[in-house]
């Protein structure tokens, strides 16, 4: 007997749109398709079903070297190691000087320098730090002239894959300060992946919280933040030691992310969630405007009432098409992990 065939959905049912001059982050636990997504965007994966545009064209069909190397141009990328993104034996010069002239042949040699001073001193650092190598830079500047190397293409989007999250406390601002000016000052748009969702209200313009695959919550970050709508939102910010009305969030983990091996319908979050539902179990919740957001919700959404298995809920319901979660009297959140 053969054995059965096993299928990784490792997004599903992700729709997601860039502007330009804008700062979006995408939240969600280790697992939950953040990288996956980055990937796919730059081409590393080709994706199984769906299809990505960029500026009105599909991707998958950009096949000639002139194509690859134009979209490559368009869309760079910076990744979340800043120890193993740089060859040590150059010095870090090497990788913004390679992309000049590969992507720009157009410019001169004494161009070419003029150019990667530049793109330096749009980062924070000094014309000097072109001669060092990576071992004589920190952790912060490394992955600035991670940002670098990817201005020299002169990007419009740039896939930002945790670029803090082996940073120092410290200077994490900083590092999203300068993604914040190179919006503003160099007109790129920036995917900000992160499992922060504090460092996300600080730079992003929107937050898009994923979730197992699912996109869960999207909407403006002060609003999503400010007024979680999902119970997995809501638990994301529990953790956040300065939030905002915390007291009204959940303030419990019960248990691990699902696998995505093979799912069935149904939410993917309805073995954590306090406010499950029968038909949590039956049907895939769909992203529903809850005001300015996208909310994949049945009991946000308020779309409970032909559930047999809704005892004690409908109050709930009732109070909640565009509000806050409340744990149901009947079903308290499990205590904190």
């Amino acid at each position: 007997m053969l054995a059965q065939k096993q299928v990784l959905h490792a997004v599903d049912d992700f729709d997601l749109t860039i502007q330009e001059r804008e700062i979006v982050a995408l939240v969600g636990e280790s697992g939950s398709g953040k990288s996956t997504v980055a990937r796919l965007l730059a081409r590393v994966y080709p994706p199984t079903r769906g299809e990505i545009y960029y500026r009105g064209r599909p991707i998958h069909r950009l096949r000639t070297r002139r194509a690859l190397f134009w979209y490559r141009g368009e869309v760079a990328m910076v990744f979340q190691d800043p120890f193993s993104a740089f060859n040590p034996v150059f010095r870090v010069s090497h990788g913004v000087m390679r992309n000049l002239a590969l992507h720009r042949p157009e410019l001169s040699r004494a161009e070419r320098k003029r150019e990667a001073e530049r793109v330096f001193k749009s980062v924070g650092l000094s014309a000097d730090m072109l001669r060092r190598f990576p071992y004589e830079m920190s952790g912060g500047e490394r992955q600035r002239v991670g940002f670098a190397q990817a201005l020299a293409v002169r990007p419009k989007l740039i896939l930002a894959d945790e670029p803090v999250s082996m940073l120092d406390v410290s200077i994490r601002a900083g590092v999203l300060n300068m993604m914040a000016s190179l919006r503003d000052q160099e007109g790129v748009s920036i995917l900000y992946i992160t499992h922060d969702i504090a460092s996300a209200r600080y730079v992003a313009d929107r937050v898009i919280v994923l979730y197992a695959g699912h996109m869960v919550e999207a909407g403006p970050t002060e609003t999503v933040l400010h007024d979680p709508k999902h119970p997995y939102t809501q638990l994301l910010l529990s953790a956040v030691a300065d939030v905002r009305e915390k007291e009204d969030l959940i303030s419990a983990d019960t248990g691990e992310p699902p696998r995505v091996i093979n799912p069935t319908e149904g939410c993917r979050f309805r073995w954590r969630c306090p406010y499950a539902i029968g038909k949590c179990a039956r049907v895939t919740p769909r992203p529903t405007p809850i005001g300015s957001t996208l909310v994949a919700c049945h009991v946000a959404a308020g779309d409970v009432e032909d559930d047999s298995e809704t005892a004690g809920v409908p109050s709930i319901a009732d109070d909640l098409s565009g509000q806050k979660l409340v744990p149901s009297p009947d079903k308290p959140p499990a205590s904190a992990v």
